[in-house]
């Protein structure tokens, strides 16, 4: 039984709808898509115990865009399912009928089947098995588990000198595109495999090599490198696909994605300038996106035991 507050919202749609109709005059079939992309929204509200439209906030539209992304529709058809969203709550301030506007800074985010091959948290696991047996295994060890818990393109991971990361702060400094810099945390799995690589680095630096990791020679490890290296380990443990450093950035990044649905703070976290074409930059301070990160990378928080 649909309660009062979504009945009254159901209401609302209908006096939209022949706003549509009368004032915009709009084909019937264009109505026939806006009811059917309100109503799905209706449905998740009540789902999510919304019954009221004054209680519908941002967070409550863009999840519903985001399950949409991630539910398999076509870039073209999230755009316009929220594109109805925002018409609808745009309709209900110009009536009066609520004081702000939720749908203004939602975010359409670009589709993610667009995405390389993404590994799954057990594929994530196994890769970071590695067994520290020897100079390169144990570096090779800290640099995918800190590529997948920091979420580093492969030219930010081979760029970092020793001074880039704060394992007290459990932190990270690096430079990114368009030489910008951003802040990020570190999961507590790539803190202990960098401890034990530090341990070591020592006992190879040449010419006071200020590189974070480091080649056979002493000198700072070349991207080619890291790439023929991920694939060694790949092969090592069994995983049957090519992947790239690239893959772990996606991976980290659509694992945080899935669990906290926090579009904005993957996108600061990837130092991302726009999240899609037609969108403008997202803000998000390093307090919050740190504790989405410790609650939703899976790799982030201690193991008990």
């Amino acid at each position: 039984m649909m309660a009062f507050g979504m009945t009254e919202f159901i209401e609302k749609i209908e006096s939209f709808l022949s706003y549509l109709k009368y004032e915009k005059q709009y084909s019937d079939d264009t109505i026939k898509n806006y009811k059917i992309d309100l109503i799905k929204f209706t449905d998740y509200l009540q789902d999510n115990d919304v019954q009221l439209i004054s209680n519908v906030t941002s967070s409550h539209i863009q999840s519903h865009v985001n399950y949409l992304n991630r539910s398999g529709h076509l870039a073209t058809s999230v755009a316009r399912k929220t594109s109805t969203i925002r018409s609808f709550f745009n309709f209900l301030i110009r009536k009066k009928i609520i004081k702000s506007n939720p749908s203004k800074k939602i975010i359409v985010p670009k589709k993610l089947q667009k995405l390389p091959y993404i590994l799954s948290i057990e594929q994530i696991d196994l890769l970071c098995n590695i067994p520290e047996t020897s100079f390169a295994s144990v570096r090779d060890k800290a640099m995918i588990e800190l590529m997948y818990s920091s979420g580093l393109r492969l030219s930010e991971i081979t760029s970092l000198n020793t001074e880039s990361v704060s394992t007290e702060n459990k932190m990270l400094s690096v430079i990114g595109k368009g030489n910008k810099q951003r802040y990020l945390p570190v999961g507590s799995k790539a803190l202990t495999a960098l401890n034990a690589w530090t341990n070591i680095r020592s006992n190879h630096i040449k010419n006071n090599e200020q590189a974070l990791f480091l080649n056979k020679f002493g000198n700072r490890l070349s991207n080619r490198s890291v790439q023929i290296r991920l694939n060694y380990w790949c092969k090592y443990v069994g995983l049957q696909c090519k992947i790239s450093p690239h893959t772990l950035r996606h991976s980290c990044a659509t694992h945080l994605l899935e669990s906290s649905g926090d579009l904005r703070a993957v996108q600061e976290f990837l130092g991302h300038e726009d999240i899609t074409t037609t969108q403008i930059y997202t803000n998000v301070d390093f307090e919050h996106l740190k504790n989405i990160y410790s609650k939703s990378h899976p790799r982030a928080k201690e193991t008990k035991g």
